[in-house]
């Protein structure tokens, strides 16, 4: 499969495509609107079910074959706990080619659920209103990641619309629970388990993510979300010496596991995450909780940190280093250690090969689009690629992340997309690589 854009689409036919995105994009607006004006707060996760819909009517206006998959009951505690026990529904929409068998198959994904828009009142915009105000959209997801939706959803329509057929076959999905993470969710981790998307079924993934118009993203940094909890013995505050004092326990060993640990990891650095300030290996202290009473000595306390790791780091030698700061512990000064630990949440650095067909078509529409070079980037945080990298069966090693939301507007007061600048360029941009990959014809 060719690498370049224009060694597979015609100058006119990149022209139409380009026109076609262009004119599109005041339908596209209107459509991310409709979105953003549905607030999906998540968690709980709220109207899930209508945002579905009114992503699936669309795409079924546009020929898809829609499918509805609605997490089961009985799982909800599981895969959506802070979820409060409402319903959760994905959706996948599929694009048929006029003849089978004669294309890739490109699964292009989103989700649909934001993160709480906190205090309104420090809001200049209504969160959930959709304004627009020199040149940009106002609101929560307009860039994390609504705006992702809306452009794949109508990058694949420009191409049809300059008249055009793929020839492979196109699947979107819109999925919920994106943003409380988890090792399993109600999502795509849910999709992935259950046999809809793997290597055995699509050939390539693009997740709509805000990575910046300009950048591919083909990694994330890996993450240990942990909690130690230490034990010890109650006491009176005036005798101490009778008890075992569990938040001095704790206490020590965000002292010691902040010197150990960070001297470890001074030198991981990796450059291709963006921002620069995400960089570098990490672990921050961020919750400790002990005793409920000024005169009694505590024997109980708890710790929780969040451990960010680069690649080649691993979570197996991250949890190492977690496990020799208590053992120097119990080793030294404090022999009656006791504690039990826990992860809440965990993930690999995910990292897959750039020179995969779609990345190197999707940089190449980012070049003819913008005239600048595209950046390969790595995620600061994590997000579904790892469902497709650690979960699927077989995995979905060409996963990639391209949207038009810039990462500094996601889960900001006051977020926004740049419709011009940001929406309009990933329209065409997707609409190329799209194009490019799954191969096109006459309609």
């Amino acid at each position: 499969m060719s690498s370049t854009i224009g060694d597979v689409l015609s100058s006119s036919q990149i022209e139409a495509i380009r026109q076609a995105a262009s004119d599109l994009l005041p339908d596209c607006q209107e459509f991310l609107a409709q979105l953003l004006k549905i607030d999906t707060t998540n968690p709980p996760g709220y109207n899930y079910l209508a945002c579905a819909e009114l992503i699936g009517n669309k795409l079924e206006s546009f020929g898809y074959g829609v499918e509805y998959i609605d997490v089961p009951e009985e799982l909800l505690p599981i895969l959506a706990p802070l979820g409060e026990g409402l319903p959760r529904r994905n959706l996948i929409g599929r694009l048929l080619p006029s003849e089978e068998g004669r294309g890739p198959t490109l699964h292009v994904n989103g989700h649909f659920d934001v993160v709480s828009a906190g205090t309104v009142s420090n809001w200049k915009h209504d969160p959930f209103g959709a304004e627009v105000e020199d040149g940009r959209m106002y609101g929560r997801g307009s860039a994390d990641q609504k705006s992702g939706i809306a452009t794949q959803i109508f990058a694949a329509q420009a191409v049809r619309n300059a008249g055009l057929n793929f020839v492979g076959k196109l699947e979107q999905s819109a999925v919920v629970d994106e943003e409380t993470t988890g090792n399993r969710n109600a999502g795509m981790g849910y999709l992935v388990e259950t046999g809809q998307i793997s290597a055995a079924t699509v050939d390539a993934v693009i997740i709509t993510e805000p990575l910046n118009k300009d950048n591919v993203c083909f990694a994330h940094r890996g993450t240990i979300w942990g909690e130690i909890t230490f034990h010890g013995r109650a006491a009176h505050g005036s005798m101490p010496g009778l008890g075992i004092n569990a938040l001095e326990h704790a206490c020590a060993f965000v002292y010691l596991a902040s010197q150990r640990i960070n001297s470890l990891i001074a030198n991981y650095v990796d450059e291709t995450v963006i921002p620069v300030e995400a960089q570098k290996a990490s672990i921050a202290f961020t919750v400790i909780q002990a005793g409920d009473n000024i005169n009694s000595v505590p024997d109980k306390a708890t710790v929780n940190f969040d451990r960010r790791l680069v690649s080649p780091e691993t979570l197996a030698e991250a949890r190492q280093q977690i496990t020799d700061v208590l053992d120097e512990m119990k080793a030294t000064d404090f022999p009656d250690l006791n504690y039990e630990y826990a992860e809440s949440y965990y993930t690999e650095p995910t990292v897959v090969p750039t020179d995969a067909p779609i990345s190197l078509l999707l940089q190449d529409a980012i070049k003819l689009v913008t005239g600048g070079p595209a950046g390969l980037v790595t995620s600061p945080g994590s997000d579904d690629q790892r469902f497709l990298v650690h979960t699927a069966d077989p995995p979905v090693w060409s996963t990639f992340l391209y949207g038009p939301g810039n990462i500094s507007q996601a889960h900001i007061t006051d977020e926004s997309v740049d419709l011009e600048n940001e929406l309009k360029v990933s329209l065409e941009v997707m609409a190329l690589a799209f194009a490019a990959y799954l191969g096109v014809e006459a309609a």
